[in-house]
């Protein structure tokens, strides 16, 4: 019974200390893009086009606070057709929401997917909490 009692305060106290870490929002949204760039298209060009794309985005409801890297594999075991991956960050599902919702054409979002055509493919993405 002691042996019980003890487990339970043990549960009870991590959960005291986790939950305010999770309430404060201490998280933030990661968007990443498996992209291959096309012939021709150089590292200097694709760091270019996703400065593009987050002027783009942090014109955007949602998108003041965003940041974004651009990530080149160095030692990989299998990437597929991946050459690069385009890392979006925002600080919560609100935010990120809020920029897929104004992604409609003729928007500053499209507009940088258009200079893109051509230069990289971005065929998939992943949604990650971080």
């Amino acid at each position: 019974m002691k042996y019980r009692i003890q487990c339970l305060f043990v549960l009870v106290m991590l959960l005291i200390v986790s939950v305010p870490a999770y309430a404060a929002g201490e998280f933030e949204v990661v968007q990443i893009w498996s992209c291959a760039m096309e012939e021709g298209t150089t590292e200097v060009q694709a760091e270019a086009l996703a400065g593009e794309y987050l002027k783009a985005v942090r014109g955007m409801e949602g998108g003041a606070g965003a940041t974004m890297r651009v990530m080149f594999p160095a030692v990989v075991n299998n990437t597929g057709e991946t050459d690069l991956y385009f890392v979006l960050n925002t600080a919560t599902f609100t935010d990120w929401g809020k920029i897929w919702d104004a992604y409609q054409e003729g928007s500053a979002l499209a507009a940088a997917d258009e200079a893109n055509a051509g230069k990289i493919n971005c065929a998939d993405s992943m949604l990650w909490e971080a």
